[in-house]
Formats: structure tokens, C-alpha cells, sequence
């Protein structure tokens, strides 16, 4: 009798494919897509779902590519690696100033008037925690909130502004 993988059969299928990609990517600084499939032995699709969580995590990045190959390499965003530990009063200032915006460490600090350390330490318990995503823009970082986070805090203004009615013109 067959029976379908659990939610957490398929998470923990994913993880052991990222760190067969985190593993490739480490020996060399740029992989094409159809090398590190053959490198890792893992099917295409299940290589293009690990590599899409690494992006998203901040952890892999696309590199820019010839024609239509696609290039990967490690990303570093400069975030440590620390426990998920409470929320600090920096890491909320941080978190509320990325509320439906994107932006870089440097520019953060300059606008919440903290060291770029202290944003980068806030970024860091942020990420710990899964709630923000990074992108590169060659060598710019540009830190956001995920998708899920900012949701919640809309579904949460949602029955607020359903009580009152549309004005119009």
C-alpha cells in the first residue's frame, strides 16, 4: 500500500537537497544549472525547487549568465548566524521600517539613525526568525520583509477597514 509523504517527509527531502547544492556550490564560485543537476545527481525539478528556497533565503544567488543558461554561485549578505531569540528593540525598529518597502543595510541606517553593525545585527535576528528575504543587485543587498510577513500584518488592518464604508467621489 502506497503511502503519500508527509509535509515534513517533503521539508526534510528539500533540506538534504540544499545542502547537496550549499555542498556544489561551496567548490567552485559560479555553477550552470545543468552542471550542478549532473554534480548533485539530483532531477532537475528537484533542483530547481532547493535552489529557489536558497534564493529565497538569501543563502544562493543568480549570477548573471550567457544566453539563456542559468548561473548560480553562493550569496553572502553579511547576516551572522544566530539563535532565533527573542525580538530586540532594534531588531522591531528594523522590521517595522521594512513594511511594504525594500532596502539596503546602508540606507536603513542612515534612516532609523543606528549603525550600519547594529542594522546588520537586527537583520541578522530577523532572519533567524524566517522573516526577512534578500535580493542582490550586483554587489547591493536589498533586504525585505517575506511575503507571509507582510500578509499578516494586512489581514490584520483587513476587519478594521471592513467596518467602514468606501467614499466616493
Amino acid at each position: 500500500m502506497f503511502n503519500p509523504p508527509t509535509l515534513e517527509d517533503l521539508q526534510e527531502t528539500r533540506r538534504a537537497n540544499e545542502k547537496l547544492v550549499l555542498k556544489a556550490l561551496e567548490s567552485k564560485p559560479e555553477w550552470v544549472e545543468t552542471e550542478l543537476a549532473k554534480t548533485t545527481g539530483l532531477a532537475l525539478s528537484h533542483l530547481r525547487a532547493a535552489l529557489a528556497s536558497l534564493l529565497d533565503q538569501g543563502r544562493v544567488r543568480r549570477l548573471p549568465g550567457t544566453g539563456t543558461r542559468a548561473v548560480y554561485g553562493l550569496a553572502d549578505p553579511g547576516l551572522a548566524d544566530v539563535p532565533a531569540t527573542p525580538l530586540t528593540g532594534d531588531a522591531k525598529r528594523v522590521r517595522d521600517y521594512l513594511e511594504g518597502r525594500a532596502d539596503s543595510a546602508l540606507y536603513m541606517s542612515d534612516q532609523l539613525r543606528m549603525t550600519r553593525e547594529d542594522v546588520m545585527t537586527a537583520l541578522s535576528l530577523l532572519n533567524a526568525h524566517g522573516m526577512i528575504t534578500c535580493t542582490f543587485v550586483g554587489s547591493l543587498v536589498i533586504f525585505r520583509l517575506k511575503e507571509t510577513q507582510a500578509l499578516g500584518s494586512e489581514q490584520a488592518a483587513a476587519p478594521a477597514a471592513a467596518g467602514k464604508k468606501k467614499q466616493v467621489a
